[in-house]
């Protein structure tokens, strides 16, 4: 990698699955951010995803199983040589993630075009990217449990169910995911596991933007569904970026319905219930 690309400030959206960072990753994209030529159809940058994956597997961990990777990159030693193995493979990668798009690295790290990208995984492997960049800025995504759980979790058992043609695969059941060779757990299909995985998601975050003081932001996808004429230019403001005076074509990525939505189930507000004490920690109520 340049030096002058380790100096820079890539924008990193972390936060848990099914929270919103894919809305926030369009949001970026249109504010001005490059975000990557190689994105999914979830807006992840297949270069730094799979390296995300990477760092994981070295960790023992999977996005739905991280809580060894928290404990293994509090070793500073680890998550050296694991930056060091990162910085090799974006070198090589990052023509993949600039694509034809134009985006390269300026002269200077001042000079270089705002980009970043979005992978929940961030969120546990932001040590070792915090080695790769020491500048990099990282927005955090929050949104109610209730809602990401249950999000998570039919995306869960609908594709068990596609791939086992089960209702209630058993406890062994894995999926192997042929592009990227790996597999991927069952774990996130009930609400409770879906819901706990989410308080290990946004107990992180807020550990790791904690550490990064100002050049962390804290947005609500409630927030920014239901007033994006407040959150959007402090977005922007963040980034560095100006905030657009036509946000049509923004606003239409925005759906304000799907704020909440769980207290439109009466089985859902039901759980919330249950898991009052949990939400309210954490700066959400049923």
């Amino acid at each position: 990698m340049d030096s002058q690309l380790r100096q820079a400030s890539p924008l990193v959206v972390i936060g848990m699955h099914r929270s919103g960072t894919r809305l926030l990753a369009q949001i970026l994209d249109k504010l001005g951010v490059f975000m990557g030529a190689d994105r999914q159809a979830d807006a992840e940058s297949v270069t730094f995803m799979l390296i995300n994956e990477g760092i994981l597997h070295q960790c023992g961990a999977f996005w739905s199983e991280p809580m060894s990777a928290h404990f293994v990159l509090s070793q500073p030693d680890f998550v050296e040589r694991l930056a060091a193995s990162a910085r090799e493979t974006l070198a090589a990668q990052l023509p993949n993630y600039s694509g034809r798009s134009g985006w390269h690295p300026g002269p200077t790290a001042a000079q270089t075009p705002p980009f970043g990208w979005k992978d929940p995984r961030n969120t546990f492997t932001l040590p070792v990217w915090r080695q790769v960049f020491p500048n990099l800025r990282a927005i955090n995504v929050t949104r109610n449990g209730v809602d990401v759980a249950a999000s998570l979790a039919r995306r869960q058992s609908e594709a068990l169910r596609s791939a086992t043609g089960e209702s209630v695969p058993s406890a062994l059941t894995v999926i192997q995911d042929h592009a990227l060779g790996v597999l991927s757990s069952r774990r996130g299909w009930t609400l409770p596991e879906a819901f706990t995985m989410w308080e290990q998601y946004v107990e992180k975050a807020r550990q790791e933007s904690a550490e990064l003081g100002d050049r962390a932001l804290e947005i609500r996808f409630e927030d920014l569904l239901m007033q994006p004429e407040e959150v959007v230019p402090t977005v922007a403001q963040f980034c560095g970026v100006p905030s657009p005076e036509e946000r049509g074509a923004m606003l239409e990525l925005i759906k304000s319905g799907r704020a909440f939505a769980f207290r439109r189930d009466p089985e859902l507000a039901a759980f919330a219930e249950t898991v009052r004490e949990i939400l309210q920690r954490h700066g959400y109520s049923p």
